[in-house]
């Protein structure tokens, strides 16, 4: 278990969690875990898709509703649903079509996490009466009872989901419980059976509310709040024209399909220029490569390091195995990172996460690549 504190008796602050209740076996496990631990928990589905004619039931959020209820009544603990498409809209769809309209690949798991799941829920949280909120990330917290929580990898790497919590505040960590953080997926299964859940042999389940019903979620988007296009050229590594593109957040950085070009060879976005709307195409990966990147609006959890340059392994995907890199500072929240190995497909928008080992030492935004 990965609880950094036995619940204060008589205190129903201390005692009382709410748990993000997606209805998948994870979070329903990390629920029954809780209780197991002799925390109050309240379960909490957030609904941040309306249901329409052309988005089923799986995409809208109905199925983990369902699915979430089914388990809190077997546990015997009260359940609710949140209503929050507007509020995803406004601060998860918007922002992340305007880094798609940019030319940018946001990361909308980063965003979601910061601003609905530990933002807004975290806040209803504590109007519940409730210290704690937790969820079923693969990820481990030391220290929660201090100013300077420390955010570590989880116990099991293959599930570990500690990039997509690099941009949490220390307040928000210092509220937060990952009941997971040093299971692995086997483990998690063999407790569903035990605790009796109905979706202990559920399959995998993506994040629905990030699916786009027939087409790309950046087209969707794009649809979705009446858009145009920002139409440009396609331009090869010899500089020539060698067709137009119907927009620009249609593409990012190491692309391969879906370009829309037939040629003797493979072709990879190699990049773009917002302000020409142009797409750069290479049939050589190594154009790729990169030997470093600048980031902006850096968050260091336990705070800014004291001393400069920094060593640290840095990670610029999800998937993307770590790498050495030297940090400097060049302002407030701004750096420029220098691997000590290049590496492909750096892309603008998505998060840089500094590591030190198996802790997450801070993040930032991808700006450019070096």
């Amino acid at each position: 278990m990965n609880i950094p504190c036995k619940p204060q008796q008589g205190s129903a602050s201390g005692n009382r969690v709410v748990m993000a209740m997606s209805g998948g076996v994870d979070s329903s496990v990390a629920a029954a875990l809780l209780i197991q631990e002799g925390f109050q928990v309240i379960g909490v589905t957030l609904l941040l898709h309306g249901c329409s004619h052309n988005i089923g039931k799986a995409c809208c959020g109905m199925e983990g509703v369902a699915q979430a209820r089914a388990v809190a009544g077997v546990l015997g603990i009260p359940h609710y649903v949140l209503g929050w498409q507007k509020q995803f809209e406004d601060l998860v769809l918007r922002p992340v079509w305007d880094e798609f309209a940019r030319g940018r690949t946001p990361n909308p798991c980063l965003l979601c996490n910061g601003r609905i799941k530990f933002g807004l829920l975290l806040d209803r949280a504590r109007e519940l009466g409730a210290r704690w909120m937790a969820t079923g990330h693969y990820a481990r917290i030391v220290a929660a009872d201090t100013d300077a929580p420390a955010l570590f990898r989880a116990g099991d790497r293959n599930k570990d989901q500690s990039y997509f919590l690099a941009r949490l505040s220390n307040a928000q960590l210092n509220r937060s419980l990952f009941p997971l953080g040093r299971l692995d997926k086997k483990e998690v299964r063999e407790l569903a059976r035990q605790f009796s859940l109905s979706n202990a042999e559920a399959p995998e389940s993506q994040d629905a509310c990030m699916v786009a019903p027939g087409g790309s979620f950046s087209e969707s988007l794009r649809t979705k709040f009446g858009e145009a296009a920002v139409e440009g050229p396609i331009i090869d590594s010899d500089g020539r024209t060698i067709k137009l593109h119907t927009g620009i957040h249609q593409f990012t950085v190491g692309q391969r399909r879906g370009i829309g070009i037939a040629a003797k060879s493979r072709l990879w976005v190699k990049g773009i220029d917002s302000a020409s709307a142009a797409v750069f195409v290479t049939s050589d990966p190594d154009e790729l490569l990169a030997g470093g990147l600048e980031a902006s609006q850096v968050r260091w959890l336990g705070g800014r390091p004291t001393t400069w340059p920094l060593e640290c392994e840095i990670q610029v995907r999800y998937r993307q195995q770590p790498v050495r890199a030297c940090v400097e500072a060049v302002g407030h929240d701004s750096v420029r990172v220098t691997f000590n190995r290049a590496i492909r497909a750096v892309t603008p928008g998505q998060a840089a996460v500094f590591f030190n080992g198996e802790q997450v030492l801070g993040s930032g935004w991808i700006d450019a690549s070096k």
